[in-house]
């Protein structure tokens, strides 16, 4: 099965389509692969991805949205197929795998972390930090480890990931109001 024939599956069941979520980024997704995709499926909040697996192992779900460590180690173990990533690009770690917007549901969420500094730290400071956090990126056994768990390393300027974060906010609010997660604080 590929996107395109869950998706036609899922068109033709509307609100009888039913989907596991299991955190905020998954709730994004899904949101937004209704919303794309016309889907009228009925989300199904879980506390943790692993209380999915026996609904999904018995079709009472018809799909589910994981973060790639789930994902990645549900589809080593037999027990899940993985049909599409949210990335942008395809990933290093699983290259096989199209990503949605390939399959016809443009989106390109990506999941990343970051060393962060204070404000006001030296440069020179945050120039050293990031040769290092890049060094280590670079190495083969930080490869093998992030690739095992669905991820790709991320080595980038300072700068870069400054942008990256500031363009993530602006997109993070729309895909909040499309999954109509209310404001917490």
């Amino acid at each position: 099965m590929e996107v395109a024939e869950l998706t036609a599956y899922l068109k033709d069941k509307k609100d009888k389509a039913s989907y596991a979520t299991t955190n905020p980024p998954a709730k994004v997704m899904g949101a937004i692969y209704k919303a794309r995709a016309g889907l009228q499926a009925v989300e199904v909040p879980y506390r943790t991805a692993f209380d999915t697996v026996n609904d999904m192992q018995s079709g009472a779900l018809d799909y589910a949205l994981f973060d790639p460590v789930f994902a990645t180690t549900q589809a080593r173990e037999g027990r899940m197929r993985i049909l599409a990533v949210s990335t942008g690009e395809r990933t290093k770690a699983n290259p096989e795998l199209p990503t949605m917007a390939e399959s016809g549901v443009p989106m390109d969420l990506l999941g990343w972390f970051a060393a962060m500094v204070p404000m006001g730290t030296p440069r020179p400071i945050v120039d050293q930090l990031n040769m290092w956090f890049n060094k280590l990126d670079a190495t083969d056994e930080a490869k093998t480890f992030l690739n095992s768990i669905g991820g790709d390393p991320w080595i980038t300027t300072p700068d870069e990931g400054q942008a990256r974060l500031l363009r993530d906010i602006e997109a993070w609010g729309e895909y909040v109001r499309t999954a109509h997660i209310e404001p917490q604080g």
